[in-house]
């Protein structure tokens, strides 16, 4: 094969072939070789290293694709990396940030020894030694927590981005498309119904029973009887009360009576003439005896007690209430509230019926509605798992792979959001001590290392970022460029905006969405064609734009999903594109195999016409030839 790049090229594949005895054919000596003219020389040099210097390999993915299915360039999960690295400005940041937990970059390696240098310093420092330590414990602790953290997410985004990657090439599939939509929809109008359902049933009783006084709802039939016992506790306490005021009056009156006659003061005479006294066995006050034993003797006796009594430190005597409590009051209260509310309280036992049964009928309902759920559900799976050519044994086994990928994704995904959580926190705790760290070393030998450390981090960071933002621009301009495509291909009609989302693990995938930043998920077959062909485009007009070299783009049946007029339009614009495209289509053939000319005429391009040479066996391989016609330049 000669082709021009830079400058004429010549590859050329040989093998020799010899027949036996047997009349078997063998094989062998197979060659592949390359020249290039250098000067007046022609130079030999290895077919495929020819080859792939002016058609590298990893470009020839995005150059070559046969039929509708496979257009999507990001099937491959590790072709957003490759587009990366090969267009962007991405690896120039590779001999200074490779990412986190990889020292191989100038400022991973930079970050990571000053800050061993700056712990090394830390744990020198005898003034904070203990503090030092505890912290560093934590800090070492922390770091590996969030590694096996971030491993375990990388791991299961990469998990839950395969299966989703699976599952969504069987759902894209041709023969299902039509019936899987169908289950869509119902799935997502079952799914919403549910929780409009779920939403009305409100099955907190136990607060119920005492904020909506549920509780009293048995009250009617003995309330009656409750309204008679707080009357009865009513008239009980009243009685005891008169009876004790009574008591009382009585005790005020005696003691008034006994009062008539004003006694002297209890220190009249003194202590010490009453101790002389009653030695002495006389009166000293009325002049007569008062020998022991007598009550003149007593009196003067019990006289001396109440004086010694009265010179004693006066204990407060606190006067016991009968009724210390009000609760009678409270029961009144309650007792009068629930009379006046005695019509709601009597409808309760309705109330509560009413409301249980609601909750149960709205249950049976949403239990149906799940019913008819786990119904599409498995007619999904059923579906997913359908594909030509299988027997009923391969086909049960798909099936039983497809419900393996259903509960492993899920599993993933549950796994992503908990980890992610996970590693929130346990960033935020690292953050916290590590300051905690860093103002330890204030004041002391540390601190230059501090210093020193934290510019380097914050280097590390500004690359960090740098490279994350490089990758957003590239992003950003192959989206640009596929939307300026996109426009071209689909004239007078719905065409949306392409948006190329970057997954957590580095793979990638296409999506649609409109103005209102509102997703396409179900585009049809020919809007999503042109889709795959705008980025295939996009990613051409870089490939150019960074090596200087335009590649050709081969579709093989690209517009089978194509109206006849979309199918006219597609080929109008695709002449006017400045770009080499080569597409293998049948659309200028009529059913008995005749050139259309009509379609013909009205292209503006090279048009050639691929046939097999006749005649030829059916029977005998070695006989197929192929005819290539030029029809119209």
């Amino acid at each position: 094969m000669t082709f021009e790049h830079d400058g004429e090229k010549i590859v050329e594949k040989s093998f020799s072939f010899s027949k036996d005895a047997n009349n078997e054919i063998k094989t062998g000596d197979f060659q592949f070789k390359g020249f290039e003219n250098e000067g007046a020389e022609r130079i030999l040099i290895q077919g495929g290293r020819l080859l792939d210097r002016c058609f590298e390999a990893a470009i020839r993915k995005y150059c070559l694709f046969k039929g509708e299915e496979n257009l999507n360039v990001f099937n491959n999960p590790d072709a957003l990396n490759y587009l990366i690295e090969t267009f962007s400005n991405i690896r120039q940041f590779e001999p200074y940030y490779n990412g986190e937990d990889d020292t191989s970059g100038f400022t991973d390696y930079a970050e990571y020894q000053s800050r061993k240098a700056f712990e090394k310093a830390m744990k020198s420092d005898k003034q904070n030694s203990q503090q030092e330590k505890d912290l560093s414990s934590k800090l070492d602790l922390l770091r590996k927590d969030l590694s096996d953290i971030r491993q375990r997410l990388k791991s299961n985004r990469e998990n839950a981005t395969n299966y989703s990657t699976k599952l969504n090439e069987i759902e894209n599939s041709k023969e299902a498309s039509e019936l899987l939509k169908a289950i869509n929809e119902r799935l997502k109008s079952l799914r919403e119904k549910k929780v409009q359902t779920e939403k009305h049933i409100n099955e907190e009783y136990s607060i119920k029973l005492l904020d909506d006084m549920w509780i009293l709802g048995g009250f009617s039939s003995i309330f009656e009887e409750f309204q008679q016992k707080v009357s009865l506790f009513s008239r009980e306490k009243r009685k005891l009360e008169r009876e004790e005021d009574k008591l009382k009056g009585k005790q005020e009156l005696a003691k008034e009576i006994a009062e008539g006659i004003i006694p002297l003061s209890p220190n009249i005479p003194d202590k010490i003439s009453m101790q002389e006294m009653i030695k002495d066995e006389f009166c000293k006050v009325c002049g007569r005896e008062a020998k022991e034993g007598t009550d003149a003797y007593d009196f003067m006796v019990n006289k001396l007690n109440d004086l010694i009594k009265s010179q004693q430190p006066i204990e407060k005597e606190t006067e016991k209430q009968l009724f210390p409590n009000n609760f009678l009051r409270e029961l009144e209260q309650k007792s009068s509230n629930l009379e006046y509310n005695q019509v709601e309280i009597n409808n309760l036992i309705n109330t509560i019926r009413d409301t249980i049964e609601f909750n149960e009928a709205r249950k049976t309902d949403a239990n149906k509605i799940q019913e008819s759920i786990d119904i599409e559900e498995e007619n999904k799976k059923k579906l997913l798992a359908q594909n030509d050519g299988l027997t009923e044994e391969q086909l049960q086994n798909a099936y039983e792979n497809i419900k393996n990928w259903w509960d492993y994704k899920g599993q993933a995904e549950k796994q992503v959001v908990i980890l992610e959580k996970e590693e929130s926190e346990k960033q935020k705790e690292l953050e916290k001590y590590q300051e905690e760290y860093n103002n330890l070393a204030k004041g002391s030998v540390a601190d230059t290392y501090r210093k020193i450390h934290s510019a380097l981090d914050k280097i590390k960071n500004a690359f960090k970022n740098a490279k994350e933002k490089n990758t957003q621009d590239f992003l950003f301009q192959l989206e640009d460029k596929a939307n300026q495509y996109l426009e071209r291909l689909n004239i007078d009609g719905f065409y949306g905006i392409i948006k190329i989302i970057k997954s957590a693990d580095g793979a990638a995938r296409i999506a649609l969405q409109d103005r209102n930043d509102t997703f396409i998920s179900s585009p049809n077959q020919a809007l999503k064609t042109t889709i795959y062909m705008s980025v295939l485009f996009a990613v051409s007009d870089l490939t150019a734009l960074k090596r200087d070299n335009d590649y050709p783009l081969i579709f093989d049946a690209p517009t089978s999903s194509f109206s006849p007029q979309k199918e006219s339009d597609f080929f109008k614009v695709i002449s006017d594109i400045n770009k080499q495209c080569i597409i293998f289509t049948k659309s200028f053939l009529t059913e008995s195999g005749m050139l259309d000319n009509n379609k013909i005429d009205v292209q503006n391009c090279t048009i050639y016409r691929m046939e097999k040479q006749r005649p030829f066996s059916n029977l005998d391989l070695s006989t197929i030839q192929t005819k290539l016609t030029l029809i119209k330049e």
